[in-house]
């Protein structure tokens, strides 16, 4: 039987805007994708970020457009959220409200549908690293952050001047239990000076310090690792993962510090557990503010990587005010809480 593609897009306005090194981001555009086939129905999301080497919404468009029309049409390689998208509402589909892969095991009839068995674990429990806002109104919200249980953070750097950001996060330091580990993201926006200006500062602290996400540009892949060396301090690729090079940094042993990974800015999902399966121990979920499903959807890839265990970066839920993510915002995303998982309801809202 012939599949059937229905589309929604979306525009979802930030709560508050995100500021971050390369400036202010008040709106999140995507796309809901339904795949339908033989009565069973899946869902993925299109959340595309070029800065990060996606494709342009507008390709997505396109591409999306003419996917409804010709819905057996392969996704092209440079549409890594299509394919990303799709292959999850292919593999993640339910029959009525049977969810087919439900605890670990998919029925004979869906089977054949579903290309990497380990896609079908069960769901587990993850702790998330609260997301701070840049300057130092991080500090009310770190406290609050602390209040409920949250023992890693992570702070976005290269917003105001350094001298001013390095006084807030001493701050930090000072004010927050010694056990909340921090982390402090870039966003490729340093220069090597400033680099090397956070790295003594941060040195006396680095026990507290989980890693610096991503402080110099793609390319600079080189001087990350050897600033990380000489300092112990870890260093965390972001979007180098997903820029030119982005398919050398994933191998074994290709890069000592933390591996951060927005699952639907990277491709087929089957072909990226495979990838990600030697690294596990380096990964880091992150978020790209995608719905309830996107989130989900990478959630499930991350269950079927066992070895992963560092606090994801999804405390974002509450970015919105739109009601299509299922999640609240807490210190750990809870398997029991996933289970209640229904993206018929995420979808309908838009």
């Amino acid at each position: 039987m012939s599949r059937q593609i229905s589309v929604k897009p979306y525009r979802r306005a930030f709560r508050q805007p995100l500021r971050t090194a390369h400036g202010e981001w008040t709106t999140r555009e995507g796309f809901l994708v339904r795949l339908e086939q033989e009565e069973c129905t899946g869902y993925g999301e299109v959340a595309p970020l070029p800065s990060f080497g996606s494709e342009t919404l507008a390709e997505a468009t396109a591409f999306l457009e003419q996917l409804v029309s010709e819905p057996e049409m392969n996704v092209p390689v440079n549409l890594p959220c299509c394919a990303f998208a799709l292959s999850a509402a292919q593999i993640f589909a339910k029959r009525g409200s049977l969810d087919l892969l439900k605890n670990g095991e998919a029925s004979s009839q869906s089977a054949s549908r579903v290309p990497v068995s380990r896609l079908t674990a069960p769901p587990r429990d993850y702790s998330v690293s609260a997301l701070l806002p840049s300057g130092s109104a991080a500090l009310r919200i770190a406290d609050q952050k602390s209040k409920v249980g949250y023992q890693s953070m992570k702070w976005k750097i290269g917003v105001e001047p350094i001298a001013k950001e390095i006084s807030t996060a001493r701050s930090l330091f000072d004010s927050l239990p010694s056990t909340v580990r921090l982390r402090f993201d870039a966003n490729a926006g340093l220069a090597t000076s400033e680099l090397e200006r956070w790295l003594e500062f941060l040195i006396p602290y680095r026990e507290r310090v989980d890693f610096i996400e991503q402080p110099l540009a793609c390319g600079q892949e080189a001087a990350m690792g050897d600033y990380m060396e000489a300092s112990g301090i870890g260093i965390a690729l972001d979007e180098s993962l997903n820029g030119r090079d982005r398919e050398r940094w994933l191998k074994p042993n290709a890069w000592a510090g933390p591996l951060v990974i927005k699952a639907p800015l990277m491709g087929e999902l089957s072909q990226l557990a495979d990838r990600l399966a030697p690294v596990a121990e380096q990964v880091v979920f992150s978020s790209i503010f995608e719905t309830g499903i996107g989130l989900e959807n990478s959630l499930r890839l991350a269950d079927s990587l066992t070895q992963v265990f560092r606090p994801t970066g999804y405390d974002t839920v509450d970015a919105f005010d739109d009601g299509l993510n299922y999640q609240q915002a807490a210190p750990t995303i809870c398997a029991s809480n996933r289970r209640a998982y229904d993206p018929d309801l995420i979808w309908n809202l838009i």
